[in-house]
């Protein structure tokens, strides 16, 4: 059964520390800063729900990332517009994840990244549209 579209009130998560966020909204530099300022300099082994999570921000999807019924985000029929592809070996300026669950979750103003497995399968999703 699907969470989306989420059409409940705005709850904004306090506790960016947890390891399970369900039915939040979360801004993802917060929960990258908090993650930071606790010396981890990544999003690891956390499991989103039914959360609408808002950037700005692009996202570096490294290994155990999975993405199960969500709404990547406004691709204007496009998902290319929400891809990105690294010219050299780093990412510099993004928000690594590693290790994520996201379930009947949306994405807002974010854009995603990551090796040419992970490119290729995002591209997959959605063909443009004439």
């Amino acid at each position: 059964m699907s969470r989306r579209p989420i059409d409940r009130p705005v709850r904004v998560a306090t506790d960016l520390s947890a390891s399970v966020f369900e039915d939040l909204d979360i801004n993802l530099f917060d929960l990258y800063a908090d993650a930071a300022a606790r010396g981890v300099g990544l999003i690891q082994d956390r499991t989103f729900r039914g959360c609408r999570l808002q950037g700005p921000a692009i996202l570096l999807v490294a290994s155990g990332v999975s993405f199960d019924d969500v709404n990547f985000g406004d691709s204007r029929n496009d998902i290319r517009n929400l891809v990105l592809r690294p010219e050299g070996a780093l990412a510099l300026g993004t928000v690594p994840l590693r290790d994520c669950t996201f379930e009947g979750c949306e994405f807002y103003n974010v854009g995603f990244t990551g090796d040419e497995a992970f490119l290729s399968l995002i591209l997959s999703i959605g063909k443009p549209q004439a």
